[in-house]
């Protein structure tokens, strides 16, 4: 008996037809993913291999009260890569939310996990409330390093000290950029560039500390960046909120 290949040439003459299926997938498609929850994906006929990125939810900025500066939220874990996955199944995806900020002398909460199938990116943690120095007054956030999202910043003490709160570490650099220099080191850590959909969006920042001598609440961490809240600040005997983190995202790329 011989066996023959069957396989027949991309040209007019076979394709199209009702025996041969010859379509290659060649235009690139991008889908994301950005309300906080669960769902399901089932990759389309003939793609057996996915471009992703995952980004969990930031923590949220430390709450502050009586003359003090709280600390930044670390951002959320950043993963990136490609996944082969098999056409007709279903994979699960979950995007984590950030946390929210603290209140007076609540630390901020951590944010949730972002999945794709069996990818997972972690939450960054809480930035410190004021006065909660652990470390060391104004220290930043360490890094995010997978499997593990960037830790927030500790708080400051009173303002005579004169220190700011600690930014939250980011995917790239830890809090105030490596420094523990009090009085400079609110700045969160640097995030991640990618590209991914065509424009190039940076992702996973930790969120700044609360700046001393001033009165405000934290800035909420921009949605669907895994960003984290910025720390609260205070005047006198008000009492402020640190910024809620930025919710993950999962972002897949293919060819259709």
């Amino acid at each position: 008996m011989t066996t023959r290949n069957w396989r027949v040439k991309n040209t007019r003459a076979g394709c199209g037809t009702m025996y041969f299926d010859c379509y290659i997938p060649s235009t690139p498609f991008v889908t994301s993913f950005t309300e906080v929850g669960s769902f399901n994906w089932v990759a389309p006929k003939k793609i057996t291999s996915v471009e992703y990125l995952v980004v969990g939810g930031g923590g949220g900025g430390g709450g502050a009260y009586d003359t003090g500066s709280a600390g930044g939220g670390g951002a959320g874990l950043v993963v990136s890569g490609t996944l082969s996955v098999v056409p007709g199944t279903t994979y699960i995806i979950t995007i984590g939310d950030g946390g929210d900020g603290g209140t007076n002398t609540d630390a901020g909460a951590a944010g949730t996990l972002s999945t794709f199938d069996t990818i997972t990116a972690a939450g960054g943690t809480g930035g410190r409330q004021s006065r909660d120095t652990t470390g060391s007054a104004g220290l930043g956030g360490d890094v995010a390093s997978d499997p593990l999202g960037a830790t927030g910043g500790s708080g400051a003490g009173t303002n005579a000290g004169g220190e700011n709160g600690g930014g939250g570490g980011g995917n790239t650099t830890a809090g105030g950029s490596t420094t523990t220099t009090p009085g400079i080191s609110k700045d969160g850590g640097s995030g991640i560039v990618s590209s991914i959909t065509g424009t190039a969006v940076t992702y996973g920042t930790g969120g700044d500390g609360g700046i001393v001598d001033t009165s405000s609440n934290g800035d909420d961490g921009t949605a669907n960046t895994g960003n984290g809240g910025n720390g609260a600040t205070t005047l006198n005997s008000d009492i402020k909120t640190g910024g809620k983190g930025g919710s993950g995202v999962v972002i897949l790329k293919y060819l259709i």
